[in-house]
């Protein structure tokens, strides 16, 4: 699966955006995360991620961008796949308490097959 033009210029143009972003609080950093995954009491996979980042703030804006290795270790197989991941979002500051978060991802594969996944998410502080 390919991305499409539409999908590339966009992640071109969020890129690009972030370099232009004059920042108040600028930083990179280092996350890591690790899950198994399964269904019922079914061993699925474990899965590793590992990523560099830069996030700034703006306004009320946190723009931010991560790029790194993913590996993938299917129950059953004695190899991990070995995946490359790039993933740009931001957090927005809507209100005292009403904040969203909004990213995509892109993990790309040896044999060029791109998994994405895009989220939006809301979070009311009580």
């Amino acid at each position: 699966m390919s991305l499409s033009r539409k999908t590339m210029k966009a992640l071109a143009v969020g890129l690009l955006g972030l370099g232009f972003i004059p920042s108040a609080i600028a930083g990179p950093y280092v996350s890591t995360k690790v899950a198994a995954k399964g269904e019922n009491s079914d061993y699925e996979k474990t899965e590793v991620e590992a990523r560099i980042g830069y996030e700034t703030k703006t306004g009320n804006l946190k723009p931010y961008i991560e790029i790194g290795p993913n590996w993938e270790m299917k129950d059953g197989e004695d190899d991990a796949d070995f995946l490359k991941a790039i993933e740009v979002g931001t957090k927005i500051k809507l209100s005292d308490n009403l904040g969203s978060k909004v990213k995509a991802e892109f993990v790309f594969d040896d044999d060029g097959d791109v998994e994405w996944k895009y989220e939006a998410g809301l979070t009311y502080d009580l």
